[in-house]
């Protein structure tokens, strides 16, 4: 290097000798540095060796397609995006079993006749229930804001427990440092993302994530502005919920009587769903049987005929007598009785709390407490003596963890005035009730997780 371009050197960094010295001087970007090394060093110790999958990473930054070629098509093609940092890195076709490039522009076919699903992440779990109860003729109606007050704030109470983990992590510049030691097994890293498509196995794990989450659509319950609204989706689910389990375990082959009993009716449509709706359960139930787009558009079909249609037993159930009586019964047995106008409450049991996108909300515990219908990310945080695939657990985990802990006592305060203040004031209202659960809960209700 000559004279001239030493010179050229010296010049250039002239300015930024001054600007150095000022940023080791200011104790703000000594701390943000300091803090960032201590995220590093803490992500290092904490990536296992050797560098597991990031099973749970992937999982939780799965999309789902389902559209047709064309709209008048019958047949339904689904295919999952593999994305991270918000990035899609690879596209898996259901069918064909392959891995295709991202497409950069969205086709046009998807826009018509396509079904977007979202990734469901995980918020929490809340292990009590409460009774959702209807006005009726001689009580006065929910007043305004009261439903919003004792429904929605109850999903978000955690909210601002996530906010305050992602806001000190960011800033300090501990999550920073933590992502830069733990880039080796990261989602976002390419050589980790390589090896998770030549993993053994990834084409059916993939296909069951897919299939859990198009299974879950149904069952979320998001953003309801009304309490109306909110009871007549909660009652379809339930329905929904528990025909699931029934097609888990139909030792009495009750589901084919009942599509027997729909076509004799003149419902065939309706029974065609429900038949392969229970028959993709089966199939996803054996590890021998490979799940297809029609299995996943089995559930769309059921899910749509139950809560398009109604209830089938308004249908096919007797006028009167005694085998009117008989019928409901054996409906009741399975918790699929549909709900009588004399009816005025309903019970919502433990549950999952769930972020779709910009929508909070929650799924009921009675699918994903069944082994085939809780996603595999949800494991591990769900169930701790879980032990499945999957790497260490992502930063905030762990500072909500820290936060939690400091803000538990506040946190429960808070949750006793939403769901008591309210009825302790006006025990005569009607809404949501915070109530024990019932001492022996019916079969349609389990424990949960």
């Amino acid at each position: 290097m000559g004279k001239s371009q030493l010179k050229l050197v010296r010049k250039l960094l002239r300015p930024t000798v001054p600007l150095v010295a000022r940023l080791l001087q200011n104790r703000f970007f000594l701390l943000f540095v300091s803090l960032s090394l201590l995220g590093y060093v803490v992500g290092r110790v904490q990536l296992p060796r050797p560098v597991t999958l990031p099973y749970d990473e992937l999982f939780d930054n799965m999309h789902v397609y389902s559209y047709r070629d064309t709209p008048s098509d019958t047949i339904s093609h689904f295919v999952v995006e593999l994305g991270a940092g918000g990035r899609t890195f690879k596209q898996f076709d259901v069918d064909s079993r392959r891995f295709l490039k991202p497409e950069r522009n969205n086709r046009y076919v998807r826009a018509v006749s396509g079904t977007y699903y979202r990734p469901l992440r995980l918020r929490g779990h809340t292990g009590t229930g409460f009774w959702f109860e209807f006005p009726d003729s001689l009580s006065p109606g929910l007043q305004p804001g009261q439903f919003d007050e004792l429904y929605q704030k109850t999903l978000s109470y955690l909210q601002p427990v996530s906010l305050l983990a992602n806001v000190v992590g960011v800033l300090s510049g501990y999550s920073i440092g933590f992502r830069i030691g733990t880039w080796k097994g990261s989602l976002a890293n390419p050589r980790m993302q390589a090896r998770l498509i030549a993993s053994p196995g990834i084409e059916r794990l993939l296909t069951m994530e897919a299939w859990r989450r198009v299974l879950l659509e149904p069952a979320l319950m998001g953003d309801e502005a009304s309490a109306d609204a909110f009871g007549s989706i909660q009652e379809k689910q339930r329905v929904y919920a528990n025909f699931y389990k029934l097609a888990l375990h139909d030792t009495d082959d009750f589901i084919p009587g009942e599509a027997t009993r729909l076509a004799q009716a003149g419902e065939v449509q309706y029974s065609r769903a429900m038949l392969g709706f229970a028959e993709a359960v089966r199939r996803a139930q054996q590890d021998s049987f490979v799940v297809e787009s029609h299995d996943f558009r089995a559930i769309e079909v059921w899910a749509g005929m139950l809560y398009g249609r109604g209830h089938w037993a308004l249908r096919i159930m007797p006028r009167q007598g005694d085998k009117r009586t008989m019928y409901r019964g054996a409906l009741a047995y399975y918790g699929l009785a549909p709900t009588g106008d004399d009816e005025r409450r309903i019970w919502v049991g433990p549950r999952v709390l769930v972020r779709c996108g910009d929508v909070e909300g929650f799924v009921t515990d009675d699918i994903p407490a069944t082994g085939l219908g809780c996603p595999v990310s949800w494991r591990g945080r769900l169930m701790p003596d879980y032990a499945g695939e999957g790497g260490s657990p992502p930063e905030t985990w762990a500072l909500y963890g820290v936060i939690g802990s400091q803000l538990q006592p506040a946190l429960r305060a808070i949750d006793r005035v939403l769901r008591h203040g309210r009825t302790a004031v006006r025990p005569a209202e009607p809404g949501i009730r915070a109530q024990p659960p019932p001492a022996g809960p019916p079969a349609s209700h389990p424990t949960g997780l």
